[in-house]
């Protein structure tokens, strides 16, 4: 079975400076996300949190996500998103809105105002 070799000290320091020297963004979430958010929740092995969610990106690549509804974060295991996860969590705060409703989801008829 073969092991993974440790980084050294100034090894490590330097791979982690390197994922920084990257630009980050943060975006909302928008309509044509849906398929790179499913990959990400399929990828952290986990459903995907319901919407709205606050995106995390580096070299145009969704990397990370936190529902603005749940404080649920998914993430990219393959990459280095500790931080990245940090930032969406702090630039999130404690803002929490209403899950987005599925379009499947039917409507409920409103109850009718009866005047006598």
């Amino acid at each position: 079975m073969a092991r993974l070799k440790r980084l050294d000290p100034d090894q490590e320091q330097l791979h982690r400076r390197a994922a920084w020297e990257r630009p980050v963004t943060l975006r909302l979430a928008s309509h044509g996300d849906g398929a790179a958010l499913d990959r990400l929740a399929q990828l952290d092995s986990g459903p995907l949190p319901p919407g709205p969610h606050l995106l995390g990106e580096r070299d145009g690549r969704i990397e990370a996500a936190i529902s603005l509804a749940t404080g649920a974060l998914v993430a990219d295991p393959f990459r280095r998103t500790a931080e990245l996860c940090e930032l969406l969590r702090c630039h999130a705060g404690e803002l929490r809105v209403l899950p987005q409703r599925s379009p499947a989801a039917p409507l409920r008829p409103r109850p009718k105002l009866v005047t006598a």
